[in-house]
């Protein structure tokens, strides 16, 4: 018999391109057959989908639906496409608002599939009171009853231990992209910090960036007359809101927004900035933003964040607080040339020990293979 596994993703960023391509090779050497299914991207980020692929892929028109105060989707056609061909196990990058997915979810406890769940953690804020608590209350459900929980990093595990879920059903699996290629190929560029200090952003420009606040921390400092711009990288709902933002205050010559960049357009961003600054909710930037050796001020964004910069950068542990990134801004610019050139050597040093590609491969095939192995009891 075939041993199958399917990954269950809500769209298919092209970030993960190089994860799941790993991945099919190295389940391929246990004879383990890979197929993502996904849905179609429905949101409001400007992100680039993945098109062609090693792996197997199957997509599914994902549609909005409304049922009282709530809002959830629907992946037309994936739970008949599960019981048309079974699966030995699944990994599900578990939503909430995903109708289909706890769909899958319910199959594979019926069926005695064994799945896990692959999950940041993140709470959004602007779920009521009452939302929250039915949310959450099916979340623990769903994670309770995995074989699993994949995490994105240690925040999260302890949030699933205080729920009472064993720690031997819980992996970690740093999330990241290709940062090994990111500096392989920066391995002979010669990074210089100046006077001038260029803070880096890059995301979605979408209300969970609350990137009015990073606005007005880069504000108060250039009116103490201080050398400091700020790039904004990235495109999204407030692209507009934030440019006329920008321009009431007259500073479109510091506080830079130029739009959606990617891959070769986004490198040179990266290298020719001084310090990575994230006041909200995100992730992958950070790990990319390391890469290229950059030093990180940031919350803890995706739940991730806490395991790679505190030690090394500047860690909020508030969103949103100006306050935090002005002073964490201050100090970072008072450094001299030699101590932010060793922040960088170790932002690069760090994301190289705790979240490589392969290492992530590694823990989900470790995941993998526990799925297939529980299968067979």
């Amino acid at each position: 018999m075939d041993k199958r596994i399917y990954y269950i993703y809500t769209n298919l960023p092209s970030y993960r391109n190089d994860f799941f391509k790993k991945l099919l090779e190295k389940l391929g050497e246990d004879n383990i057959k890979l197929e993502v299914l996904y849905g179609t991207k429905i949101d409001n980020k400007v992100i680039p989908q993945i098109d062609k692929s090693s792996f197997c892929k199957k997509i599914f028109l994902s549609k909005f639906h409304r049922l009282l105060f709530f809002n959830f989707v629907k992946m037309s056609g994936l739970l008949n496409y599960i019981k048309k061909s079974p699966p030995q196990a699944c990994v599900i990058s578990y939503v909430s608002t995903n109708l289909s997915m706890l769909n899958v979810v319910l199959y594979c406890l019926r069926h005695k599939i064994p799945y896990a769940t692959w999950r940041c953690g993140y709470n959004r804020p602007d779920y009521s009171s009452l939302q929250e608590k039915i949310r959450n209350a099916i979340i623990t459900f769903v994670e309770k009853k995995a074989a699993y929980n994949i995490t994105y990093g240690s925040f999260y595990q302890q949030e699933l231990i205080k729920k009472g879920i064993s720690e031997k059903k819980i992996i970690i699996a740093q999330n990241t992209i290709n940062i090994e290629s990111i500096i392989e190929e920066n391995r002979n560029y010669d990074k210089k910090f100046t006077d001038k200090t260029r803070v880096l952003f890059v995301g979605a420009l979408i209300k969970g960036k609350l990137l009015y606040s990073s606005i007005d921390a880069v504000k108060k400092i250039i009116e103490e007359g201080y050398a400091i711009s700020f790039t904004i990288v990235g495109g999204g709902e407030m692209l507009d809101e934030l440019h006329r933002y920008v321009t009431s205050l007259q500073l479109q010559d510091k506080i830079k927004i130029v739009g959606p960049k990617f891959k070769d357009e986004v490198k040179e961003y990266f290298r020719t900035s001084d310090v990575f600054l994230l006041a909200g909710t995100g992730g992958l930037a950070i790990n990319e933003a390391m890469a290229y050796g950059l030093p990180i001020i940031s919350t803890n964004a995706d739940g991730t964040a806490c395991d790679l910069i505190k030690g090394n950068g500047y860690y909020m542990d508030a969103f949103g607080d100006t306050h935090l990134q002005y002073k964490y801004l201050k100090s970072f610019m008072h450094l001299s040339q030699e101590e932010k050139q060793q922040m960088s050597e170790k932002s690069k040093q760090i994301i190289q020990q705790k979240a490589s590609l392969e290492n992530m491969v590694y823990k989900h095939v470790e995941a993998c293979l526990n799925l297939i192995n529980k299968n067979k009891i």
